[in-house]
């Protein structure tokens, strides 16, 4: 995944092209950034949007501070233990872990030319919203 996107498209488009109702109101974000609480859709409760914080923490882990990551990479899923059990969605009835959908209708790129950096929207042809695979896991 990116380490920013963007998802401001109306409320009821984003309902209606993923079958789901938000469980708060809708905050457009134009840049949408890590440690924010950002609308996802949990495959525990596929008919709804729900925030949650951008930032991986594994249920195990005694210090918050130790992780964060943002990105994971598919082809190590199963087998790194940070995503092992959500990435197999194996959480029990304290622990709610898992894949979840993150709905968005742009993410950006940077590109660095003589030491500048130039942020990319990347969109898909009609710009309607479209969703990355993410990663959920509560953190006590």
């Amino acid at each position: 995944m990116c380490g920013r996107y963007s998802l401001f498209a109306p409320p009821e488009d984003i309902e209606q092209r993923f079958g789901v109702t938000f469980s708060e109101p809708f905050e457009p974000r134009y840049n949408a950034a890590p440690s924010q609480s950002l609308p996802v859709i949990p495959d525990a409760t596929p008919k709804t949007i729900e925030p949650m914080e951008w930032g991986f923490v594994p249920p195990w882990a005694d210090d918050r501070s130790e992780f964060g990551f943002i990105n994971a990479r598919a082809e190590t899923l199963a087998q790194k233990p940070t995503f092992r059990d959500a990435f197999a969605g194996d959480g029990n009835d304290d622990l709610r872990v898992g894949r979840c959908l993150v709905p968005a209708d742009g993410f950006y790129e940077w590109t660095e030319t003589g030491g500048n950096k130039q942020p990319y929207r990347i969109t898909l042809t009609d710009e309607k919203p479209f969703a990355m695979a993410g990663l959920l896991a509560e953190w006590r």
